[in-house]
Order: C-alpha cells, then sequence, then structure tokens
C-alpha cells in the first residue's frame, strides 16, 4: 500500500491510501460465458433514417467464436434473429466482432471491441462504412445477481407488510 500526502494546511493534513494493480490482460478466454447486450443505431447507406433497436444475448466460448440470438426493432418491423461468428480479444482488452448480417447473412458486419478491465462488461461501434451502431454487453451473471438482490429485497418488503398488519 503506498501512501501519499495530497496536501498540508494548519490543522489539517489529508493522506490519499492507494493500492498498486495491475490490469490483467485479456485473452480470448477473458470472454466465456453468457453476456446480455442493448444496442441501437442506423444503417444510412440500406434504410435511411430508420432507427434499429437490439436485445438479445451473446454467448462466448473462450475461443473466439460465439453465438447468441436478439430481439430487434427496424422502423417498428420487429425480428428475432439468431447471431453466430468470430471474435479476437488482444492483451489490453480491444478487439473485434464479425457476425452475418441479419438482413444479408452472406456479408459479415464487423465490430471493434473494447472490454472493462474486470472483463464482465464491454462496449462495441459498428465499423462499416455507412453505418452508425454502437452496442453495449454484460455479463449475465452480474445481472442475475442484481437480479436476485431485487427479488430478496422484494420478498423483505412484502413480509415486513404481513408483520405491520
Amino acid at each position: 500500500m503506498n501512501l501519499s500526502v495530497i496536501a498540508i494546511t494548519p490543522g489539517l493534513l489529508a493522506i490519499s491510501l492507494t493500492t498498486a494493480s495491475a490490469q490483467t490482460p485479456c485473452s480470448l478466454a477473458s470472454l466465456k460465458g453468457q453476456y446480455v447486450f442493448t444496442g441501437r443505431g442506423f444503417i444510412e447507406a440500406v434504410q435511411p433514417g430508420v432507427q434499429r433497436i437490439h436485445y438479445g444475448v451473446f454467448v462466448f466460448d473462450g475461443t473466439g467464436k460465439f453465438e447468441g440470438k436478439q430481439s430487434s426493432s427496424r422502423g417498428g418491423k420487429i425480428g428475432r434473429e439468431k447471431i453466430e461468428g468470430a471474435y479476437t480479444l488482444d492483451s489490453d482488452c480491444t478487439g473485434t466482432m464479425t457476425f452475418g448480417g441479419i438482413m444479408d447473412p452472406s456479408r459479415n458486419v464487423r465490430w471493434d471491441l473494447f472490454l472493462s478491465e474486470d472483463h464482465k462488461r464491454g462496449h462495441m461501434i459498428r465499423m462499416d462504412e455507412g453505418n452508425m451502431a454502437v452496442r453495449s454487453f454484460e455479463n449475465s451473471g452480474s445481472a442475475t445477481i442484481k437480479l436476485m438482490g431485487w427479488t430478496a429485497l422484494q420478498r423483505h418488503r412484502r413480509a415486513r407488510m404481513r408483520s405491520l398488519r
């Protein structure tokens, strides 16, 4: 643990406690398991001005491949699609994802990928010319923990209300 003096004023000594923590390098294995995602964007070259919204799940295998599914709204047209593709991940937790296009599965769409230091969350931006799209994803294990916490809170509140009657 490092002690750093930040400021000294009459009668006041401020000390900052910091710990040195090195970022765990990323590898393909850093992305393994199920991640829920949300995304939005426009594909101006195909449908100018039509907003797209996506919610779904990626399942990464830890070796550079993934699959998943999404529910989408494209200007109010609803769709449910399966997706599969490949990903790369460099030691600095940046990488790429590619998967077949929904409107043209023979054409891959390309994304740049940014994974958080703890490997639980990430962000993507589409890198195909004429497209504007972003997605964010989170390990669904942490989403499950949050949901379980909410459920426990609801049970506690119901029990408290019963005891007050």
